[in-house]
């Protein structure tokens, strides 16, 4: 199934792969603008920051997948079409 899964990333087209590299690359960004902000908490003991941190992580993570999905999604519709 492992081996499936990476014989598909591998034979995505240029274009596909570059766009959810990218992706990949803002959502981890973004997960570390909430780390930042969960090390604030532990200064400031501010329980609103915990949430927004914890917020913006759980969107960086869902990004991230969200990704990864519509990548196989549109190669496979790519594929299907030509």
């Amino acid at each position: 199934m492992l081996k499936l899964i990476i014989n598909k990333f591998n034979s995505m087209e240029t274009k596909v792969k570059k766009i959810m590299k990218y992706g990949i690359n803002f959502s981890l960004f973004i997960c570390i603008i909430s780390i930042g902000i969960l090390l604030t908490y532990e200064f400031y003991k501010n329980p609103d920051l915990y949430y927004i941190g914890l917020s913006v992580f759980k969107l960086g993570l869902f990004f991230i997948v969200e990704f990864i999905i519509c990548a196989l999604a549109i190669d496979t519709i790519k594929q299907q079409v030509q």
